[in-house]
């Protein structure tokens, strides 16, 4: 069964939704209606015609995608695969997400989609399958989060040998380099005989 709308699109999503608030800074990007309505848009390009469901975000949808965020944050925390998967069968639980036989393309494929419910039911159904094909499919050790002392951004450890400790390229790059200055910084403050 192909579930690469849930293997790529559906986990970048997710890992796109918790990164939408920074618990360092405070900062966070997903505040009124018009910010869920931008975060979604980025995705609707994705999901073809008749599987785009997530209606017109309203306030409480808002409000649901926050909490939402931090579930989903729970997850990249969680110590073991059966409480990484308690907490996502219990988003899908409460998101109502149920199995849908799509056939808006050539092949007939799986969607998991609540059976009521606005913007937020079908945004918790997406990521949550998502990130359950993720866990599934490259176990826990796949759930990152940023080693970065500025940064706590969660990532899906897609390399070979499960070695990522960055959220970005520019965390890697900064923390590189920082750890380059400190070395050279040592070197400096030895005395030489």
């Amino acid at each position: 069964m192909n579930f690469i709308t849930y293997s790529d699109l559906a986990v970048q999503m997710a890992v796109d939704l918790v990164n939408t608030r920074d618990p360092l800074t405070e900062d966070d990007d997903l505040k009124t209606v018009a910010d869920l309505r931008s975060f979604l848009a980025q995705y609707k390009r994705d999901w073809p015609g008749e599987d785009w469901h997530p209606g017109r975000p309203t306030r409480q949808d808002v409000l649901d995608a926050v909490e939402l965020r931090e579930r989903l944050r729970t997850v990249f925390a969680a110590d073991e695969v059966g409480e990484a998967a308690a907490l996502l069968n219990g988003i899908l639980s409460d998101a109502s997400a149920v199995p849908r036989i799509s056939t808006h393309s050539a092949n007939p494929h799986l969607h998991f989609e609540p059976l009521s419910g606005g913007t937020a039911s079908w945004l918790a159904a997406a990521t949550a399958m998502g990130l359950g094909v993720a866990l599934c499919d490259g176990g826990l050790k796949r759930f990152g989060m940023c080693s970065s002392h500025s940064c706590v951004d969660v990532f899906i450890d897609g390399s070979k040998n499960r070695s990522r400790l960055h959220c970005s390229t520019k965390c890697a790059t900064r923390d590189n380099v920082a750890a380059l200055r400190e070395r050279q910084r040592k070197l400096e403050q030895t005395p030489t005989a």
